[in-house]
């Protein structure tokens, strides 16, 4: 089991998930949230000290989700006395839909990875927070893999007793009980993710994951459609966004009077290749701004970026 490192809060997307979709990344900005993108597939997850995330590394041949799961619930229902149980998606839940825990996981050639969170004593208000993205579900075309929004239990709502050594100790025993571990070779260690001399090459890693093309340019490629009624037409804006920059897109002024070519040519041209990014997209609408001297144009130009701004 791991906790949260550096950030006390962060959300995390999985591997073919789109960040705009997954949280509002206005609001992670504001509030100082890192967001990272994993290796692994399935949904996002919001990570604080509350939040235990365990990791089970095998053999390929010996990947089973299930077998994991089970484990870690039978030794939290005997501990506690919970009615923990695995579901057909994988997540742990309580009862009929309470989610305690989600899963994710990756295999290569001869190894696999499963790793899943489990909800002790997360600030699900935070969470809440953190995982409600910008109004923009149903102006998005995409292929990426959408999370499966679901009703949540923090663990140490049913026992106060229930802790994260707490936890940590009782899935242990589980688990050396589960591989026939002596108790002369039963410990649990501590260790530093971030030690090169333990794990050679974890900052070349490290620093991989944080560059903004893996968080946010590997998401698959989707399509941004905006409208909007003006008294002089009805603006629609479509943007197909592929490497988390604008790779193309379209703005018509629909039932116009006058059609102004030139203007809509140029804002085009100006969103074109450029990155999907607060400071990317200012610079764009500063320039606009100061090019167009028309009100109807410049009304266009307001309300089109205030849009965009509103979710990057």
């Amino acid at each position: 089991p791991w906790l949260p490192f550096p950030s006390l809060f962060q959300v995390v997307i999985g591997r073919h998930q789109n960040p705009w979709l997954e949280t509002n990344i206005a609001v992670l900005r504001d509030k100082g949230v890192l967001l990272a993108r994993r290796r692994s597939g399935g949904g996002a997850v919001y990570h604080d000290l509350g939040n235990m995330n365990c990791t089970v590394f095998t053999h390929r041949q010996d990947y089973n989700r299930e077998r994991n799961l089970q484990l870690v619930c039978e030794a939290l229902n005997r501990g506690w006395g919970l009615d923990l149980s695995v579901n057909k998606h994988h997540d742990i839940i309580s009862g009929y839909q309470l989610k305690v825990s989600g899963s994710s996981s990756k295999l290569v050639k001869d190894s696999a990875f499963h790793h899943f969170t489990l909800l002790l004593s997360a600030d699900t208000a935070n969470m809440t927070t953190l995982l409600r993205p910008a109004p923009l579900l149903s102006l998005i075309n995409t292929s990426a893999t959408l999370s499966r929004r679901s009703s949540t239990l923090n663990l140490s709502s049913r026992s106060h007793d229930i802790t994260w050594d707490t936890a940590c100790s009782h899935i242990a025993s589980a688990f050396y009980s589960a591989h026939d571990i002596t108790p002369t070779n039963q410990r649990v260690e501590e260790v530093d993710p971030g030690d090169e001399g333990v794990f050679s090459g974890i900052t070349k890693l490290a620093d991989e994951l944080k560059d903004w093309y893996w968080i946010y340019g590997k998401t698959p490629k989707f399509t941004l459609k905006a409208e909007n009624e003006f008294i002089f037409g009805h603006l629609v804006f479509t943007a197909v966004v592929e490497g988390g920059a604008i790779t193309s897109c379209d703005v018509t002024l629909e039932h116009s009077l006058v059609t102004p070519t030139a203007f809509l040519d140029n804002l085009k041209e100006a969103l074109t290749g450029t990155l999907l990014w607060r400071s990317d997209i200012l610079a764009v609408f500063q320039q606009l701004e100061l090019e167009t001297s028309d009100h109807h144009e410049r009304a266009v130009v307001l309300w089109l970026f205030t849009w965009i701004l509103s979710f990057v």
